[in-house]
């Protein structure tokens, strides 16, 4: 027996609103919906924070929290002698033989440092005197952001100089190396050989600390190109530049600083053995000590390692193109350029993609970081720069290589002459020169 069930005209009504109500609220939430994938491709389409061009004040926030001081016996009592630029205590000669290198991968406690091979001179790696401090350990000192100085132990790989074997992932991994020979020979001569590069100017160092640094993330050298701007960290000798009021070399100077200097790309080359790697030229206003600092292109990215100072430098700093060249006559292609001819212009760095293919190559385990530190931590490390606004104005690199260059008072070493420990005379001329494997190392 079928049921039949009648609906009167008032709950019908009840039922088409009810339907009405559902139908609203079914487009309703259709139209969030729609919002929402329209804001994610919106999202995907547009520039993120990622690609977007960084200011000057947060690229420094990068640099300078990523950056570090390597320097040979520094050690935490020594550290305020570094900053305050006093003698070294260790030696009678009160010299220092300092470099930079930046932050680019954490594994647990380890944090490695890239920086150039020959910040780690031959000849003091394997000679005993330099280390009595520790036994006749080799031993280097690494200065982070916050102060704190990380002793490296046993970083002597025992590879000499020329470098035998293969490279392994120690505390110290060498790609090159530097010791001071005969000319056009592999013959190492202290006494009375020139200092030399042979291999790729590269290296890591790694220190362990519980504390938690930025780790610099790696960009593509390949999209930066000729005139694009980019930006130089490191910690230069005071003492090895001019001073620009009377343009010689300074004396003593009371404090050492942290340097970020910027210029154009004005040549690209492939980087290969035969030039140490080094493959980026630039306009700069670096100087002797910071070599292995980074070199960050306009998104806050690292895209090289610094390393060579033009060859028309003076030794103590100062003019960055020889022979009175102006840029206007630059070569303005990638291809078919000369390495002697660029170099003797300009400054130049690693290209970090040569870096990792290095890696690579010799399978080391290391997870570099392409995504940009939190914009809390870039805000956190922010300082004002003078003159910002005069700098940055026209919003492309037309500034003259002298004024693109600010030393960060908040960044500062104030007595490195404390901290290092070698000979005077290994110290006064390390920048090889003549013929034609002769470089101006910074």
């Amino acid at each position: 027996m079928k049921t039949v069930v009648t609906i009167t005209f008032k709950e019908k009504n009840v039922y088409l609103v009810q339907a009405i109500k559902m139908l609203y609220f079914l487009r309703k939430q259709t139209l969030k919906l729609s919002i929402f994938l329209g804001g994610i491709l919106l999202n995907c389409l547009a520039p993120t924070a990622a690609t977007a061009q960084l200011s000057i004040e947060e690229i420094n926030s990068i640099a300078r929290q990523t950056t570090v001081l390597i320097a040979p016996a520094l050690t935490p009592e020594l550290r305020q002698d570094l900053e305050e630029n006093r003698n070294n205590p260790l030696q009678k000669s009160g010299i220092w033989n300092p470099g930079s290198g930046v932050i680019i991968a954490k594994t647990g406690n380890k944090y490695y440092v890239l920086t150039v091979a020959h910040n780690f001179l031959q000849r003091h790696l394997d000679s005993k005197n330099y280390w009595q401090q520790l036994g006749g350990i080799p031993y280097y000192g690494i200065r982070t952001y916050d102060g704190k100085v990380h002793i490296v132990k046993d970083v002597n790989d025992d590879r000499g100089c020329p470098l035998k074997g293969n490279p392994k992932l120690t505390v110290l991994v060498r790609f090159g190396c530097r010791d001071r020979f005969i000319a056009g020979t592999d013959i190492v001569d202290r006494s009375i050989g020139t200092d030399r590069i042979r291999g790729i100017d590269l290296a890591i160092v790694t220190f362990e600390s519980t504390n938690s640094y930025t780790v610099a993330p790696l960009g593509d050298p390949n999209q930066v190109n000729i005139d694009d701007r980019v930006y130089i960290s490191g910690w230069p000798d005071p003492e090895r530049e001019q001073d620009p009021q009377t343009g010689r070399c300074r004396n003593r100077v009371a404090r050492r600083q942290r340097r970020l200097a910027w210029g154009l790309v004005r040549g690209k080359i492939n980087p290969t053995p035969e030039h140490l790697g080094y493959s980026i030229f630039y306009t700069d206003e670096t100087a002797a000590g910071m070599s292995g600092g980074p070199v960050f292109d306009s998104n806050g990215r690292v895209v090289g390692t610094h390393g060579l100072g033009s060859q028309g430098k003076p030794l103590c700093g100062g003019s960055l193109e020889a022979g009175g060249e102006s840029d206007s006559d630059n070569v303005s292609s990638g291809e078919n350029l000369d390495f002697n001819k660029l170099q003797k212009r300009y400054s130049s760095g690693q290209n970090v993609s040569y870096f990792e293919n290095l890696v690579k190559e010799f399978d080391f385990d290391l997870a570099f970081r392409r995504e940009l530190p939190r914009p809390e931590v870039i805000k956190a490390g922010i300082t004002h720069i003078k003159n910002l606004e005069v700098a940055s104005r026209s919003g492309q690199v037309e500034f003259d290589a002298s004024e693109d260059v600010f030393n960060d008072p908040n960044d500062v070493v104030d007595d490195i002459y404390k901290l290092y420990t070698f000979e005077l005379e290994n110290m006064i001329r390390d920048e090889p020169s003549g013929g034609p494997e002769s470089v101006l190392l910074d």
